[in-house]
């Protein structure tokens, strides 16, 4: 019962985050599953793999409800959407079997890089020249955003997020302002969940460590708890997201994947 009120409030800020910042909160639900599956006394050895996957399979209810929201208030760049999310999809089947043939401490020391070095880039801006929106940096066509979205899915399956971190200061390099970024980037979280949770179900499958109630590295216990407190407040996010300022909004995301950084580097 107690590890079911833990999934519910894991879920409630994954809702909380993925409507604020379009990350499908991943960020945070990785870290937080590892530490929940060590306390609940799963093998160690398959512990991140487990939260990898259980954490893709949340996101994916949050995302659509996250997605959801943008829409309505029309921040949803969705011409984008479909040609990204082909490459999201291709990229993410392929990150998910390459992640399950790493080891548990390689994947620790990737997804601790990379939180950082998101964090720190939305803090401070030192690339001003990718957030500033009066200067498009690159171009983001039919053609060029299947390419973007195969780097987005590949390096998200593996890190267990809906590829927020990635598409947000992509859209805002292509010229979009933040809330368009983060929209866009709620909608194509749903392909990279999908796809991934797919992946880490499949390549899973076979494992003797796996603990009962699992299909491959998918814990459904936790996906049903997360993912029915998350869509409630996914809605919540998205109205946050369209009240606050666009430093604002920047900082915060940049101080929350640092915080997490740090919890997946001490864990």
């Amino acid at each position: 019962m107690i590890d079911i009120v833990i999934f519910l409030a894991l879920g409630a800020s994954t809702g909380l985050l993925a409507g604020m910042f379009g990350i499908g909160g991943g960020s945070v639900l990785v870290p937080a599953l590892m530490f929940i599956f060590y306390g609940m006394g799963f093998e160690a050895s398959i512990v991140i793999y487990l939260a990898i996957g259980t954490s893709l399979t949340s996101i994916f209810f949050s995302a659509l409800s996250s997605a959801y929201s943008h829409h309505l208030k029309h921040s949803v760049e969705w011409p984008l959407v479909t040609p990204l999310s082909i490459g999201m999809v291709v990229g993410a089947l392929v990150g998910s079997k390459y992640a399950t043939s790493l080891e548990s401490n390689d994947l620790k020391l990737i997804i601790t890089i990379f939180l950082f070095a998101v964090g720190v880039e939305m803090v401070f801006s030192y690339s001003q020249f990718i957030i500033n929106k009066t200067k498009k940096t690159l171009s983001i066509s039919n053609v060029t955003a299947p390419l973007h979205g195969s780097w987005i899915g590949f390096l998200s399956s593996i890190i267990g997020i809906g590829g927020g971190s990635f598409t947000t200061p992509l859209m805002i390099a292509g010229g979009y302002n933040i809330r368009k970024g983060i929209g866009t980037a709620a909608a194509c979280g749903v392909p990279i969940a999908i796809a991934g949770a797919l992946g880490y179900m499949l390549f899973g499958q076979g494992n003797s460590d796996l603990p009962n109630f699992t299909s491959g590295f998918v814990f459904w216990p936790a996906v049903a708890a997360i993912s029915f407190a998350s869509i409630l407040t996914a809605k919540v996010g998205a109205n946050l997201s369209h009240s606050l300022s666009e430093v604002t909004l920047k900082r915060m995301f940049g101080i929350f994947l640092i915080m997490v950084g740090v919890m997946v580097m001490i864990s």
